[in-house]
């Protein structure tokens, strides 16, 4: 009997650190996607800080309709 419930202990142990291993890895997923929509968002201000860039040098030489 002792050792039946020895196996059912190590098997809960194994459960329950398998269990963080997937917790663990789920966090490193949410801080990976986290950086991703960071970097999105750069990218986006980026991108409309060139357009506004552009449009005020066509606005300059009045080559645009802006």
């Amino acid at each position: 009997m002792s050792d039946w419930f020895k196996a059912s202990i190590d098997l809960q142990k194994q459960m329950l650190e398998a269990q963080q291993r997937a917790l663990d890895f789920g966090g490193q997923a949410k801080n990976a996607g986290d950086a991703f929509v960071e970097a999105q968002e750069a990218a986006r201000k980026a991108a409309e800080a060139n357009l506004a860039a552009w449009q005020a040098w066509t606005r300059l030489w009045g080559v645009g309709p802006w």
